[in-house]
């Protein structure tokens, strides 16, 4: 397989889901005490590195509170020592319950929008 090939259609792939996700819509409803998006995060239950690209309300808890859920873009899983290296399981975008992700608040948020744009990516931020 033509590794600058497969790069781009991975490229193209990923472009595409951001941009699924980061629909106009999605920016008026996002909720006002969450995260910004572009933070770096540790999805805890993949105990991966990633960003957050959307949030929204989901459920509520048991108090009444609407509970935050983030959709986050892991990035690759870089192990130095990992045997079973697969080129399909790169990026990973998941929804995260706001009490399953630390943030790493003392990095500066990435700007999604230059994201987009190493990407090939269009955002209307």
């Amino acid at each position: 397989m033509n590794d600058k090939k497969y790069s781009g259609d991975l490229v193209h792939q990923l472009k595409d889901v951001l941009d699924s996700v980061m629909g106009g819509d999605s920016i008026d409803n996002y909720p006002p005490e969450s995260l910004p998006m572009g933070t770096y995060v540790k999805a805890n239950k993949y105990d991966r590195l990633g960003v957050i690209v959307d949030a929204f309300y989901g459920d509520v808890d048991k108090d009444g509170k609407k509970i935050i859920i983030y959709t986050v873009l892991m990035f690759p899983d870089n192990k130095v020592f990992t045997t079973s290296y697969s080129n399909s399981t790169q990026f990973y975008l998941s929804n995260e319950y706001e009490y399953e992700v630390t943030a790493y608040l003392m990095i500066s948020p990435i700007n999604i929008k230059n994201m987009s744009h190493v990407l090939g990516g269009n955002f209307l931020l």
